[in-house]
């Protein structure tokens, strides 16, 4: 793996587990549209060329990986990650992103030997965007937890859990509307005890944002800000969800949703995520609108279900991961791609 940062003054190595990791130096952003690779960098991808059959480059608008393509002349994958969405595009820094996709971006996309979509959407917005002949679908996998939650023991006392994990992006990860439709679900519905655990990274000042929101709220609207976990703690979370919710306008394939799916946790999601179609065929959860009404609507359906509907649903969850999503399945697939590829 090579993993090219500003932050790095010199390449370094170390194992990540099997796995050999390359800390390389890079120029921020701009500077290496302008002016590429720092000198060290393409001496170490000049020298590794003959030993690499085969790059697979993850994510967009990243100049290195456009460069690191360009000087290793060697095939390559490229997994945008729903990074070529239409409000991508049109988002954040769009002039940008314009000039540098008719400059260098559409390019380096048409050059791939194969670009990987990780939803069936994402596949027609490539396809719609660049024309892109070698397509293919592949999900994003996990592993399953070896421990399985039994439905009784995501009850904290008599409160029931709602949980959102990843970063506060307000605008992306639709947050706004979640925040919204909970606390029209509450002001509906005073008699079922809730909470709403929303834990990630800021992004763009967007916790300030939601606290503001949270603090105009009724005080049974009961919204707690948990700040990034990781590893034990992010388990302990996802395994404590009475329900996880996922109110997206635009996304890949999150990660987060797939974690607690593994965990045994239903599901509500909208269905910019791009899993609600598989959620939808396994009974692993609901589809809503991306409204406030929509999501006060699906909590009420989730959280008032009779226990054994929920039983259900909680071994849903876990078997959608199981048969669809797990690393012998897609990785035998992305293996037979990079075959395909290299004869």
């Amino acid at each position: 793996m090579w993993h090219l940062s500003p932050s790095h003054a010199s390449m370094t190595e170390r194992r990540a587990g099997s796995v050999r990791v390359f800390e390389l130096p890079a120029h921020r952003r701009a500077r290496s549209a302008l002016f590429g690779l720092p000198e060290a960098t393409r001496r170490f991808i000049g020298e590794r060329r003959e030993r690499v059959d085969l790059l697979h480059l993850h994510s967009v608008f990243i100049p290195d990986n456009v460069w690191v393509a360009k000087i290793a002349r060697r095939p390559y994958v490229l997994t945008p990650n729903g990074g070529y969405s239409p409000e991508v595009l049109r988002g954040h820094n769009r002039i940008a992103k314009t000039v540098w996709m008719r400059v260098r971006e559409r390019g380096y996309v048409r050059g791939a030997s194969l670009v990987h979509a990780v939803s069936p959407r994402e596949l027609g917005q490539l396809r719609a965007t660049f024309g892109t002949p070698s397509l293919v679908f592949l999900p994003n996998a996990i592993d399953l937890p070896a421990v399985r939650i039994a439905p009784e023991d995501r009850l904290v006392g008599p409160r029931k859990r709602i949980v959102f994990l990843g970063r506060l992006a307000v605008a992306h990860k639709g947050l706004d509307v979640l925040l919204e439709g909970y606390t029209r679900y509450v002001r509906g519905r005073r008699d079922v005890d809730t909470e709403l655990i929303v834990a990630g990274p800021d992004f763009r000042s967007g916790r300030t944002e939601l606290e503001a929101m949270a603090a105009s709220f009724h005080p049974d609207v009961k919204v707690r800000f948990a700040g990034p976990l990781f590893e034990g703690d992010k388990e302990a979370l996802l395994r404590s969800a009475y329900l996880f919710v996922h109110t997206s306008r635009w996304e890949g394939m999150p990660y987060a949703v797939l974690e607690a799916l593994a965990t045994g946790c239903p599901v509500l999601l909208t269905s910019a995520t791009n899993l609600g179609e598989f959620v939808e065929d396994f009974g692993a959860g609901i589809v809503v609108e991306g409204t406030a009404r929509g999501v006060a609507e699906g909590l009420g359906r989730l959280l008032e279900m009779p226990a054994e509907r929920y039983g259900a649903m909680c071994s849903a969850a876990r078997r959608l991961v199981s048969e669809r999503f797990t690393w012998p399945t897609v990785a035998e697939q992305m293996s037979a791609a990079y075959c395909n590829i290299l004869g």
